[in-house]
């Protein structure tokens, strides 16, 4: 019979073997991570929900967000887009404004925004240097409930998570961490040491609930009076390479978690690695990252199991 130990480092090396194969081998399709609960809940980040993207830029999120409030709806969308909807924005209403940065063409001077080729000219602008900076331009959104038939909210399904995945449950209740339900979000937040992640009911899957759930465990072990990793202790920002590094880390960690524990689904080790294809380009320059990464996610499972089954002797 195996010892849990042997167990944990024969779920270490096969996952690791199966994510290094996947990356160094992708899709043809090249198939993006997929979001895995509803983005237009609540308490999550503003998007612009015709399009289904968030709304990028420090400035306009945060603007958004307290824009949010007084309408209790995160979803978004300019004047225009909500009229070609069907559903016009009523009348009287006052947009929010939002900024974005206006880029020319080197090569003619002409305006040629975010497209991958100068029109007037017929520049590639996929060259580095090919664009340049020439201020900022603005338009107006406005929220789902300026509308003259407002969306409905996301109703949430009510989920025991516990069903069906009692190892999962039963490690996360071991752990012990600040761990909170609710909102559009998932997170660990290093400054006031708590764990924040969506209903189970908002999730695809019961799945992906507790692999999300276990993600953001993974990064409350890198607590400095824990594992002690740069990426939170010395966190400077999200997109710092030490964040990026640090989100390997946890994706890894997280692979690996959700294989001793059994939590699966179809297509689940597929979302897991084209997550860790997002964050490897911003430490495209390093090729034993992901093993480094690999090595780091072993101690993190090490850590939530003993923490979460109780310290092995």
């Amino acid at each position: 019979m195996s010892k849990p130990n042997d167990k944990i480092q024969e779920t270490c090396e096969r996952i690791a073997a199966q994510i290094i194969e996947a990356l160094d081998n992708p899709p043809e399709d090249g198939s993006p991570w997929v979001m895995p609960w509803d983005r237009s809940l609540a308490g999550g980040m503003p998007l612009n929900i015709l399009t289904g993207r968030a709304y990028g830029g420090n400035f306009n999120g945060f603007m958004l967000m307290m824009a949010g409030v007084q309408f209790g709806d995160n979803r978004w969308a300019g004047f225009g887009q909500w009229k070609k909807s069907g559903n016009p924005v009523s009348k009287g209403e006052k947009g929010t404004p939002i900024f974005f940065p206006k880029l020319a063409c080197n090569s003619c001077g002409r305006p040629c925004g975010f497209a991958k080729k100068c029109k007037p000219c017929g520049a590639s602008l996929l060259v580095k240097g090919s664009t340049k900076f020439i201020g900022f331009g603005s338009s107006y959104t406005f929220n789902n409930q300026q509308t003259a038939n407002p969306l409905p909210s996301a109703e949430i399904s009510e989920v025991d998570p516990k069903v069906g995945h009692e190892a999962a449950a039963a490690l996360v209740k071991g752990i012990d961490a600040d761990f909170r339900t609710g909102g559009g979000r998932a997170f660990y937040s290093p400054r006031e040491d708590y764990i924040m992640v969506p209903e189970a009911g908002a999730f695809t899957t019961v799945a992906d609930f507790w692999a999300t759930t276990i993600h953001e465990h993974a990064h409350w072990s890198g607590a400095k009076d824990r594992l002690n990793r740069d990426g939170i202790v010395k966190f400077t920002g999200f997109g710092s390479e030490a964040y990026a590094y640090e989100e390997l880390v946890a994706e890894i960690g997280a692979a690996f978690t959700c294989a001793y524990l059994g939590v699966k689904r179809e297509g689940l080790m597929d979302n897991h690695v084209a997550y860790l294809a997002n964050w490897r380009k911003a430490l495209k320059d390093d090729p034993t990252v992901i093993q480094r990464a690999a090595n780091e996610a072993g101690k993190v499972m090490r850590f939530l199991i003993d923490k979460g089954e109780g310290q092995r002797k």
